[in-house]
């Protein structure tokens, strides 16, 4: 599999990228070929998943609702090869939407980010407590886009082995290239809704402010990603673990 902010080549799936490759501060790079981080590889075809096993692909968590799951199942759900774990995520939170109108001053998806850190701690304590407890290979997480959801869990992975804030919030505006397509369909599905042009234009958006002030949050609400780990109960050993899987 290919490094930082890059993807390989699949058809109908556009926004997996492996963390590995990203600058260490003591030298080295993130290990490849450990953590991927994706959408939900609804258009994924025979020769898409071959590069995926012949990468190493061995476990999926998806992060998306029940919903979700059931209007779109992941294609390797019940592969022989892979693993997988289901774990909605944002379980609990509240819609975008309501959101949306209990903050008419203004919303952009960092609040949502940081509502979800704070509402669904044990949901994020579990997935990385899975994430953890991985085998040998490579792990893919995905949320629908491989934006959101999966960006939250790719920055507090990163944060904690040690990535630079700033190639942090690189790693997650890469969605406005990488995964350009399929949030042209969402915007176009929007559309089609009657949604608010303005509104999904926020929503679908991977600014680099959103999850740089999401960072920034971090460091002073929590002391940073690896305290924000330790404080929703994930286990020393746990955190300790995540580190060592991607900073070697």
């Amino acid at each position: 599999m290919q490094d930082a902010m890059t993807a390989p080549t699949l058809s109908g799936i556009h926004n997996i990228r492996d963390l590995g490759g990203h600058p260490l501060p003591g030298g080295g790079r993130t290990r490849s070929g450990v953590y991927l981080r994706g959408d939900a590889l609804r258009g994924l075809d025979t020769a898409g998943l071959q590069t995926l096993l012949d990468g190493g692909l061995v476990s999926i968590l998806d992060l998306r609702s029940d919903a979700e799951v059931t209007e779109g199942p992941n294609p390797l759900e019940r592969h022989d090869a892979v693993t997988y774990r289901h774990l909605p995520i944002y379980n609990g939170l509240a819609t975008i939407d309501a959101m949306a109108k209990a903050r008419p001053e203004g919303f952009d998806m960092g609040i949502r980010y940081r509502t979800a850190l704070g509402d669904c701690r044990e949901n994020f304590a579990e997935a990385l407590t899975h994430l953890s407890e991985a085998g040998e290979g490579a792990t893919l997480f995905h949320c629908t886009a491989g934006k959101d959801r999966t960006g939250l869990i790719a920055a507090l992975l990163l944060l904690n082995a040690g990535v630079a804030r700033e190639d942090v919030v690189k790693d997650y505006a890469a969605t406005t290239t990488h995964g350009a397509g399929l949030i042209d369909t969402l915007r176009q599905k929007a559309r089609a809704r009657g949604a608010d042009p303005e509104h999904s234009e926020r929503i679908l958006a991977s600014k680099p402010d959103t999850m740089r002030a999401t960072l920034e949050w971090l460091d002073d609400t929590h002391g940073g990603a690896t305290d924000y780990m330790r404080g929703i109960g994930v286990s020393a050993a746990a955190v300790e673990r995540l580190r060592a899987r991607l900073a070697g």
